[in-house]
């Protein structure tokens, strides 16, 4: 604990300050990209479902055209939006920078921030589908013509709220990451406990 650090209030602060003020553009840059990412996503998932109905054209075809592009630029924005609040840099001077310190540490690609994504997502789905499930049971002795209705929106509402959880927590593992490469670079990293969960 350093004792001269500012409250942790004041920081947030500084941070929304700088996010809609110098720093805006490169958060809506960034945010645009992620939102790209997310499509492309999503078209993948549904392009290989579709491949696999009708089985014309390899699946893995698919993922490599459509998927390695979507997995290099959600990474890649991503961590540029950390990396440039860190240290006030534009978005393309801070993507550069970014991506060259983290693919010199094999960081670009962390299995354990891909695992820690993976399972926020998951127990969101999993906590969601519970709950519309819940809701569903009780309105089918309310509301038995629009219980399916109720179970869906009940599933739904819920899994975008806590996704916009597991996204800030997914922002802060982002940015755990990106302090670890730093240390690294200035071979401050003292704890090889870190290294080991990073590597794992």
């Amino acid at each position: 604990y350093d004792p001269g650090e500012p409250p942790a209030l004041q920081t947030l602060q500084a941070a929304f300050v700088s996010a809609v003020t110098r720093q805006f553009g490169t958060v809506v840059l960034s945010a645009s990209f992620l939102f790209v990412a997310k499509t492309l996503h999503l078209v993948e998932l549904v392009l290989r479902w579709l491949i696999g109905l009708i089985r014309v054209i390899p699946v893995s075809l698919v993922a490599m055209v459509v998927g390695s592009p979507v997995h290099l630029a959600d990474g890649w924005s991503s961590y540029t939006a950390v990396y440039a609040a860190f240290t006030g840099k534009g978005f393309f001077q801070a993507s550069r920078v970014v991506t060259k310190l983290l693919t010199k540490h094999r960081l670009m690609h962390s299995p354990v921030v891909s695992l820690i994504r993976s399972s926020m997502t998951c127990y969101a789905l999993l906590m969601s589908l519970i709950f519309g499930y819940a809701l569903g049971l009780r309105a089918v002795h309310l509301l038995s013509l629009h219980s399916a209705m109720v179970a869906i929106l009940g599933s739904v509402i819920p899994f975008a709220l806590l996704q916009l959880v597991t996204h800030v927590l997914s922002c802060a593992v982002e940015a755990l990451v990106v302090c670890y490469a730093v240390d690294l670079e200035l071979e401050s990293c003292h704890s090889t406990d870190v290294a080991q969960a990073m590597s794992a």
